[in-house]
């Protein structure tokens, strides 16, 4: 054995600087005086470059990714349906191991949040209620729409790097866009997700929503197949620049069409659940109505109210839309003839996987349509409707 022979393991005991390099290689010349000084040079710098990745390896250990955050923003006291979205959200998430901040938009101040989906503490984030910093656009909002635009500036102030919305108006919803545009910071937009509406604003990722047309004709069918062809339909809706409601009443007229004997009587706005049974009443009063094909919950609740007061609710069908607590407890009773149920676990699971594709870069749908079901009393018990119903219930 050489006396100057060289353990290469110490090599990893060395800071990498020029002086230990160049002892190294002496050590290397004397025992082996034969090398060329062209190939020990070569030597060397493959050996320096060896050596400094190995440094930057242990100096440097692998981390983890920062998960991307993604907000659900959602209208407080939405109920059941809201209820669905956040599970399948939640579900969406664990999968595709993002964090999930759901944020119900309060009028108030206080924070309202629920735990993020991962299990450390330091990830569960509280969103504050940031009305008091609302710009001037938002000065002629109602306080819920307010509220809402003040959820989704403050879930981005937290990091949120994606939104996903179910929004209370198209105002409300521009306002959200802008906010997603100018508070980002790295130069990116935040792509925002739209859940259950579709509005006319530039901006927005993608929309998940039922086929509203699709919708409307399979309520309007159903009150025709009720009524066996004939007789008196009043439709109850709010806002009537509302694009997803303007197209269910689009399909209800398409389906009604069909039958010369029904008439439709014009729709009739109605906000609040109160407003409609005060509706309800007044066009019960003035004219036959032999159904009602009501457009979203309040209003479906507002009729069911009025047949309930007037005790007949075996003689004026009503088709409604929605899958709220109520609407089904009176559906089982008998109030309800049918309601056009969307599926609100889809919505949250496929607005988070979306979300996540566009993050990363991938391709997105511009709209994705989720599947709607005519429920009754007959087939509401089935399991498949029982999963679409009851989400939540494990």
């Amino acid at each position: 054995m050489m006396d100057n022979q060289v353990n290469r393991n110490d090599i990893h005991s060395h800071r990498v600087e020029g002086s230990y390099i160049r002892t190294f290689w002496k050590k290397i010349g004397a025992s082996f005086p034969g090398i060329r000084k062209r190939r020990l040079l070569t030597l060397t710098a493959a050996s320096c470059c060896l050596l400094i990745c190995s440094a930057c390896g242990l100096s440097s250990p692998d981390t983890t990714a920062v998960p991307p955050r993604i907000a659900l923003i959602a209208p407080a006291g939405t109920g059941e349906l809201a209820e669905a979205i956040r599970l399948g959200a939640e579900a969406a998430a664990k999968e595709s191991g993002a964090e999930l901040i759901t944020v119900e938009a309060y009028p108030s101040d206080g924070d309202v949040y629920t735990p993020a989906i991962l299990d450390s503490a330091e990830n569960q984030v509280q969103v504050k209620q940031a009305n008091a910093n609302l710009n001037s656009q938002t000065l002629s909002h109602s306080a819920r729409e307010q509220a809402q635009v003040g959820a989704a500036a403050s879930a981005l102030k937290q990091g949120a790097s994606a939104l996903l919305v179910d929004p209370l108006s198209e105002k409300a919803l521009s306002d959200i866009i802008q906010e997603a545009q100018t508070m980002n910071s790295d130069g990116t937009i935040v792509p925002v997700i739209v859940l259950n509406d579709e509005f006319p604003v530039k901006g927005i990722t993608s929309f998940i929503s039922m086929d509203n047309v699709e919708a409307g004709r399979q309520a309007g069918q159903a009150m025709a197949e009720l009524l066996e062809g004939e007789g008196h339909v009043a439709l109850l809706g709010p806002d009537p620049l509302n694009a997803g409601l303007v197209q269910r009443e689009q399909g209800v007229m398409e389906a009604l069409v069909q039958y010369p004997d029904i008439q439709v009587e014009p729709k009739s706005i109605c906000n609040t659940r109160d407003g409609c049974w005060q509706t309800a009443k007044q066009l019960l009063d003035q004219q036959e109505v032999d159904g009602f094909i009501t457009l979203q919950e309040a209003a479906s609740l507002g009729a069911a109210d009025e047949l309930n007061r007037r005790n007949s609710a075996d003689k004026i069908r009503i088709v409604g839309f929605g899958s709220e607590q109520q609407q089904l407890e009176q559906l089982q009773e008998g109030v309800f003839d049918h309601l056009i149920v969307q599926n609100g676990y889809s919505a949250g699971y496929l607005g988070v996987n979306q979300a996540v594709a566009r993050l990363n870069n991938q391709q997105v749908q511009a709209r994705v349509l989720l599947e709607t079901k005519l429920v009754s009393t007959d087939n509401m018990f089935w399991m498949d409707n029982q999963k679409l119903l009851f989400p939540f219930v494990q």
